[in-house]
């Protein structure tokens, strides 16, 4: 007996040490289990977060990072770095080899999955972009296109070509339009001051005495304008750069931002149109095709993109057909008039005018609703 009672405690202890082991197990594989749970909403929401509309410029631009030359002016670089602060967008400088140029970099935080057709997470790293704006005061323009000092547009371009190979090339050129005009004044004031003088005679060509004295500085030169529309066509055509004008500092400034915005959304704006084109689906921007609330509002806003149909055309319509099956019932039982005296709406509470749909509209719309053809572009 005493035996069996030890079996007996024995066995409870086992049974006891068992059931411990049991629910230690149970509570392990709930606390992984959760932990699992925790680990998918945290992939879920990263998933989320790389998946944002990203050729909205508010999501993509933080990622940019924007590399200044030591060389720019310092109005300039301090205005850009206001406005690029207020973007949420890092700027650096660098030592450019061809003055005044300006490059961005990219932090890239995800990846495309084609198979899955969506962004994922991974490891920060930084790219460089290809993209090379170089900023060209006018008076610097003007001597390029001149090629003074051997100095000459072309080489300028050579040198950015070089420097920066396959690389998209910007030139911002600032103060050329302020530059024209002054140019042309000094045309204006040279053929006044030749008319004044007698079309270019003796004395056109030799000032009195007085006035010589009194001219300290060499008069201003007209330059061809010509020369430098030349330039700017052998920049596009020729070279294949990107032209963009300014007027002041602070606008130069305003622009390295908007490029900087612009430039951020290039690759998500591609990869959508190639998932586009892959899949034979279209997108548009959003803003470009009126949402409705409801089915209601929803129809009213159909019945308006048709040409001619306004609100209180669409409201009047809706009254008596409100949705759009009972208004192609109606067009094709009745004919293309149906809709001629239906009142139009004075306002959205439902009050009517005395005024119809008319002949026109109402034919406008039973051809659109009922037609056949497929090449049709009525609307």
């Amino acid at each position: 007996t005493k035996k069996s009672a030890e079996e007996k405690e024995k066995k409870r202890e086992e049974k006891a040490a068992a059931r411990e082991a049991e629910k230690e197990r149970k509570r392990i594989e709930k606390e992984r289990a959760k932990e699992n749970r925790a680990l998918e909403r945290e992939k879920a929401a990263a998933l989320a977060a790389v998946n944002k509309i990203r050729t909205d410029k508010k999501v993509s631009t933080p990622e940019m990072i924007v590399d200044f030359p030591t060389s720019i002016n310092y109005t300039i670089k301090l205005q850009a770095e206001t406005l690029l602060k207020d973007l949420d967008v890092e700027s650096s400088s660098w030592h450019s080899p061809v003055e005044n140029v300006v490059k961005w970099r990219r932090k890239i935080k995800s990846r495309y999955n084609e198979e899955l057709e969506h962004w994922e997470p991974i490891p920060m790293r930084v790219e460089s972009e290809t993209y090379a704006m170089v900023i060209v005061p006018a008076d610097q323009f003007v001597e390029l296109a001149l090629g003074q000092s051997n100095n000459t547009l072309e080489s300028h371009v050579v040198q950015m070509q070089t420097h920066f190979p396959s690389h998209t090339i910007i030139y911002l050129l600032e103060g050329i339009s302020l530059w024209l005009r002054k140019n042309r004044t000094v045309r204006n004031r040279q053929f006044v001051s030749a008319v004044r003088d007698g079309l270019g005679g003796e004395q056109a060509d030799a000032p009195p005495p007085s006035t010589q004295s009194r001219r300290r500085k060499a008069a201003p030169v007209y330059i061809d304008e010509d020369t430098i529309e030349d330039a700017l066509l052998q920049l596009q055509v020729l070279h294949g750069a990107l032209i963009h004008h300014t007027s002041l500092p602070l606008e130069t400034a305003q622009w390295i931002a908007v490029f900087t915005q612009h430039i951020s959304t290039v690759p998500y704006r591609r990869q959508r149109e190639e998932t586009n084109a892959a899949s034979a689906g279209f997108c548009m921007e959003s803003g470009q095709v009126r949402t409705g609330d409801g089915a209601r509002d929803t129809y009213l806003r159909m019945l308006q993109e048709v040409g001619r149909v306004t609100a209180p055309i669409a409201y009047g319509i809706a009254s008596e057909y409100d949705s759009v099956a009972k208004l192609v019932r109606g067009l094709e039982e009745h004919g293309p008039l149906v809709l001629e005296k239906v009142r139009k709406s004075a306002n959205k509470d439902g009050a009517y005018s005395d005024r119809t749909v008319g002949q026109a509209v109402s034919r406008r719309l039973h051809k659109i609703f009922t037609g056949r053809e497929e090449g049709s572009t009525d609307i």
